[in-house]
Order: structure tokens, then C-alpha cells, then sequence
């Protein structure tokens, strides 16, 4: 079960789903004008227009709240966003990005991936729950931030240290786990 600590959504994609409830809000604006245009009664669309103006303002309260954990995406090339895992989901990649991963990475990130590494809390800012933050992004987006860092965290650069197929297995990994497919 989530805490609020592992709220599922990131405050920058709540406020990407108000933005898509108010485009709603919008549409059935136009639509209630239609209607009453046509000499209908526009009431369904008013009620939905309150319903999603709800939904906004409650979106806007889980993130300023501070419920919903402030994750800022680092920039990514555009280019990076299309490059995809060319792996297999196989438990042998699972298994050899598994033991990448508690050999490399698990020192801040934890063994589970939640950010709470014995060397997290040496970091500022904390290294992220990936069980959150790896279903959110494109698999290009995470391999450019493995193999080059995340500039201002404590996540360095590992295109040195790891071969491509390396840090492809790893983002098999972390997406297993974040999915439930394995444990740690």
C-alpha cells in the first residue's frame, strides 16, 4: 500500500492531469454553448464542467500540499526519448540488471530502489523511489541519465563503468520491480 512518501504520482504529473481536466473544462464550455445555441439545456455540461473543476482543484491540492513528491525531470536530449531497450524482458536480463544493480547502484538507491541506500542520506537531494520515478519516464530517458548522470544529485555518470548492455539490463530491472515481477 502507498504512504505518502510513495504517493504514485509526481506533482509535475499531477499538474499535467489539471491541465488536461481543464482543456475538458474548455470543451464542454463549448459544448454548453452549442447546446444553448440549439435551444437546449446546457445542465449536463455545467455539471461536468464542475465535476472536472473539482478534480483540478483537487489535483492542485495534492501537489502544493506536499502529498504528491516534487521530482523535477532532469533534461534529456529530444533524440533520447526515442531510444528504446533493445533487450529481451527475459528473467536472464532481470537476474544479470539485478545483480548490476545491488553491485552498483543499491549503495544510494537502496536494494529495493526505493532511495533509501546506507549512502542516501549522505545526499542532497535524496536519491528518488524508482519503484515511482521508472514507470513515469520513457526507457531512453532513464539509460541517458544512468550512463551520464543527473547533473546537481549525487547520481554520476556510468557510461564508463557499465557496457550499454549493462545499463539496458539494469532498466529491465528496475522495470520489473517497479511492476512487481520481482522483489529485489
Amino acid at each position: 500500500m502507498p504512504t505518502f512518501t510513495q504517493f504514485p504520482i509526481s506533482r509535475q504529473g499531477l499538474e499535467n492531469i489539471a491541465q488536461f481536466l481543464i482543456a475538458g473544462i474548455v470543451i464542454f464550455g463549448v459544448l454548453a454553448l452549442l447546446a444553448r445555441r440549439r435551444g437546449d439545456d446546457p445542465r449536463r455540461q455545467f455539471t461536468s464542467m464542475g465535476i472536472l473543476g473539482v478534480l483540478v482543484v483537487l489535483c492542485y491540492a495534492l501537489g502544493i500540499a506536499g502529498i504528491a513528491p516534487n521530482i523535477p525531470t532532469p533534461p534529456v536530449p529530444f533524440t533520447a526519448r526515442f531510444n528504446f531497450d533493445p533487450l529481451p524482458n527475459t528473467a536472464a536480463v532481470i537476474d544479470a540488471g539485478r545483480t548490476t544493480f545491488q553491485s552498483n547502484c543499491a549503495i544510494c538507491h537502496g536494494s529495493r530502489g526505493l532511495g533509501d541506500g546506507p549512502a542516501a542520506f549522505t545526499l542532497t537531494p535524496r536519491p528518488v523511489n524508482l519503484q515511482v520515478h521508472i514507470p513515469q519516464h520513457a526507457e531512453g530517458e532513464i539509460f541517458y541519465w544512468i550512463s551520464d548522470g543527473v547533473v546537481g544529485t549525487g547520481m554520476p555518470a556510468w557510461k564508463d563503468k557499465l557496457t550499454d548492455e549493462q545499463r539496458w539490463q539494469i532498466i529491465r530491472y528496475l522495470q520489473a520491480l517497479a511492476s512487481g515481477a520481482v522483489q529485489q
